[in-house]
């Protein structure tokens, strides 16, 4: 009954603050007179499902106003706003949502009355933190005007990409373990939950939180309320800090109003960085003329991939194993000048004195006067504006400085940003843009679900230019036309990406030149060709769709520590090939298709000519089809193929014929699985290999990741002849170099798989996700033939496969050829690259005759 009386307290007084007069910032007359009347309407009546679609054009119009003057929007507003006028499958009006309507009108009445009014924050420690670390993080709120009454609380929330480990109350002997409290001797909290949905909370729905529940009296302006989160009073190791880099990693506080409306808090942030170095990496242009002066970046690089702070070594600087050059020690990131006079390939490779730590730069094609050259860019990422980590300020540095990219867009979700976000994006845009060194493309991520057509990435020329969000275009047909209707479709690139599907049944010919291939989500070369059956000349590029502030050099890591996440690989990149860097000569290059998808990060040079064509071109029909080209690896080359309509109609020998004899004892086992759909659905989820192999007649020495391997995640375990493995592969394989004693021609390895269900898919599938059952086979290793032994696993449809090859003699430099004859006018073809690590790179289609789309 107390409990009761004191939540009518709470509802009279926050009645009281909607009667105030409301004018802390500039509305238009016609606005003013519309919020004024939705403020009344609401102390007069709550929101239900017949007056909601009215009172959001009033909220919607109202948030996107005072965001353009620096307010701070709640987080889910704009998710409200963008599905409660136009009810889509997977955002679906509900209660909560129409009950949110009115929670955010009274937050933004609150701060138009007293923009300091939910008070301020403050985190310590205020100096950074290493990544994998255990910390004690304090946060101190000093409430503002607002306050508490009894009754209220304090919720500690999680962000579900936050990486840090997962929150409890329960055991204060135990870790991540989170406490408070208060500077005010009369108040004293009681433990409770409270529900939380979104990016702050349960992300595809509520989620319950801990909650400090304040009894006893009232929390009033200046109180302040300490929030312990890895309190190690109890002895815990503290809080499981994440294992990526960020400048502003989110702890969300949000504070109950004593009627169950839960306000958001200033957003409490503290910073991650790397730890102690562990590799070394080298980022160089891929083409460069033949005496022109270079610049490679090195960085040092702790065992998640992060820029190294601690015990950073000196290295010596080879070029094809002669030294050329050293570099000083205690410094994360060196710019090295360097010249080539000849034409060729250059390796350029480091070396820390002791040899401990090794690492080399993607391969430099030095080339006489070159018309061209291939530019690298990420082109699908978010940081903290939608659902991910950081500051766009953090998310352009991390391009620039430690991805060194040469053109990067930020790619946030419409259903997560107002017109002030959309505002400040653009300007950070203007402030990272720089003609000849980072083309920075202002852009967003058009994000309705699958059902009314799937995400696409929409980018600008250049800032300035409006965007078509969800909330105005919900369906696929309406964000062309509304593109169309606002801009010239010359200055605007649509990108679709597969993880939650664009609709390849629709396409604007004009605007939808590209198509996302491959992510941190899986590789899905399969959706590209959906489009191109459809008859859409579309060509390719990869991306990461990072969500951790690492756009162009982005690994796959948990969204919470100890929780696998969707975005489970290393994050692709996409290539233009272009006469310039600069913003009109790249933008034009992607619009043209003369691009090319690549996996892991990885700076495969692929360029090929189809009977003289560039890649992305159309060309007259023609009886035979001659395509010539070059694949420069980042490592040796397994296979090249040409596919016609899909089919691989051509593949090249890409080993050397004097070398078939494979180093003693070293075999590649790799593991791949599938990721189409048959049916318009989101695709097939990560295939989860665990399990053990063992080494029959033959004795194992040693294993390890090719490519570039999961240090969170990935597991290999040795005891004695066993190997113990866990990892994952959607669309693509991912492989392991085993290194034996005694190998001969009866060696065999006998595996032992657990029963597993596919993951990582995005919701609202019309498919059933896949088992695959527990199952025992073996493999002979081979001896000298480079043809690969393979059990296939299947399952539904789905055909994935484990096999055991000898991985000698392919070159990291081939130049190659097919012809092929008799083909019909109309035929599509490409080029896909495979490395021996698992690593493929793709050339955007060439098109041969035939009518071409309208």
């Amino acid at each position: 009954m107390l409990r009761t009386v004191k939540a009518e307290i709470a509802t009279i007084l926050l009645a009281l603050v909607l009667a105030l007069p409301v004018s802390g910032y500039d509305l238009s007359p016609e606005l003013r007179q519309r919020v004024d009347r939705l403020i009344a309407d609401i102390e007069a009546t709550p929101t239900t499902a017949t007056n909601a679609v009215e009172r959001v054009a009033i909220l919607w119009d109202w948030a996107n106003a005072v965001s353009l003057q620096g307010a701070v929007v709640p987080k889910n507003l704009p998710k409200i706003a963008f599905g409660i006028p136009y009810p889509i499958p997977g955002l679906q009006t509900s209660l909560r949502q129409i009950k949110a309507v009115d929670t955010y009108a009274r937050y933004l009445a609150t701060i138009e009355r007293d923009p300091g009014a939910f008070g301020e924050v403050s985190v310590e420690p205020a100096s950074a933190v290493h990544a994998g670390s255990w910390q004690t993080v304090r946060v101190v709120w000093k409430v503002g005007s607002f306050g508490l009454p009894e009754g209220g609380g304090v919720v500690a929330s999680q962000h579900y990409a936050g990486g840090y480990g997962r929150l409890q109350v329960d055991d204060p002997d135990g870790d991540n373990y989170v406490s408070a409290t208060t500077s005010n001797p009369a108040v004293r909290f009681e433990l409770d939950r409270a529900a939380v949905w979104g990016s702050y909370g349960g992300f595809r729905g509520p989620e319950s939180f801990p909650m400090f529940r304040v009894r006893g009296g009232a929390l009033r302006a200046g109180d302040t309320v300490a929030v312990v989160y890895g309190d190690r009073s109890g002895g815990g190791r503290g809080l499981e800090i994440g294992i990526f880099s960020n400048d502003a990693i989110a702890l969300p506080l949000l504070v109950d109003a004593g009627n169950g409306d839960l306000h958001e808090l200033p957003l409490p942030t503290f910073e991650v960085v790397g730890g102690e170095a562990y590799g070394v990496h080298g980022f160089a242009p891929s083409i460069v003329a033949s005496g022109e002066e270079l610049t490679i970046s090195v960085r040092s690089e702790d065992r998640f991939y992060n820029r190294a702070t601690e015990k950073i070594p000196g290295y010596e600087v080879l070029r094809d194993g002669e030294k050329i050059a050293d570099l000083p020690a205690g410094q994360a990131l060196h710019d090295l000048p360097l010249r080539f006079a000849e034409p060729g390939v250059a390796r350029v490779s480091f070396r820390s004195p002791d040899g401990k730590i090794v690492g080399s730069a993607n391969p430099i094609w030095v080339r006489d006067r070159p018309v061209e050259r291939i530019y690298w860019g990420e082109t699908h990422g978010h940081c903290g504006f939608a659902e991910g980590q950081g500051t766009p300020e953090g998310y352009f540095a991390f391009a620039r400085d430690d991805a060194r990219l040469d053109f990067v867009t930020l790619s946030e979700h419409d259903l997560t940003i107002t017109d002030g976000h959309w505002k400040y994006l653009n300007d950070a845009a203007e402030q990272f843009h720089r003609e000849g060194e980072l083309i920075v493309f202002p852009g967003y991520e058009w994000s309705v679900n699958r059902q009314r057509g799937g995400h696409h990435n929409v980018f600008f020329r250049g800032p300035g230019f409006d965007r078509v969000a969800g909330h105005e275009a919900p369906d696929l047909t309406m964000l062309y036309r509304g593109l169309r209707e606002k801009h010239d479709p010359e200055d605007v690139l649509i990108i679709p990406h597969a993880h939650q599907n664009g609709d390849f049944r629709l396409s604007d010919l004009g605007m939808e030149r590209l198509i996302e291939i491959m992510s941190g989500h899986g590789t899905f070369e399969w959706f590209g060709q959906r489009y191109l059956e459809h008859g859409y000349r579309v060509g390719f590029v990869g991306a990461s769709d990072d969500h951790r502030g690492h756009p162009g050099y982005s690994p796959g890591h948990q969204s919470t520590a100890g929780v696998r996440s969707n975005i489970f690989q290393f994050g692709g990149l996409a290539g233009a090939w272009a006469p310039a860097k600069s913003t009109d000569a790249v933008f034009d290059a992607l619009k043209a298709r003369r691009a090319v998808a690549t996996t892991g990060a990885q700076r495969i040079i692929l360029d090929a000519r189809l009977n003289g064509g560039a890649i992305g071109s159309e060309l007259a029909q023609s009886e035979t089809r001659e395509v010539e080209g070059r694949a420069i690896g980042t490592g040796p080359i397994r296979t090249i193929e040409l596919l016609r309509n899909g089919e691989a109609v051509g593949s090249y020998d890409t080993g050397e014929a004097a070398a078939a004899e494979a180093p003693a004892g070293e075999v590649i086992v790799r593991f791949y699985s599938e990721s189409y759909v048959t049916i318009r659905d989101n695709p097939r989820g990560q295939h989860t290999w665990r399990g053990s192999l063992r080494v029959e007649n033959g004795r194992l020495l040693g294993a390890r990741y090719l490519g570039t391997p999961h240090r969170d995640s990935d597991q290999l375990e040795i005891e004695g002849d066993e190997l113990r493995f866990d990892l994952a592969t959607r669309g693509s394989s991912r492989a392991i170099a085993l290194t034996l004693e005694g190998a001969s021609a009866s060696t065999r390895l006998a595996f032992d798989l657990d029963a597993v269900r596919e993951r990582g898919t995005a919701p609202t599938q019309v498919r059933t996700p896949q088992e695959f059952p527990a199952t025992t086979f073996s493999l002979v290793v081979p001896t000298a033939e480079r043809v690969p032994n393979e059990e296939v696993l299947e399952a539904g449809r789905y055909r994935d496969r484990v096999s055991v090859e000898r991985a000698a003699g392919f070159r990291d430099d081939v130049e190659f050829s097919f012809s092929d004859r008799g083909g019909q006018p109309g035929d599509w073809y490409y080029v896909r690259v495979e490395q021996v690590d698992g690593h493929l790179a793709w050339s955007s289609p060439w098109w041969v005759g035939g009518e071409p789309p309208r």
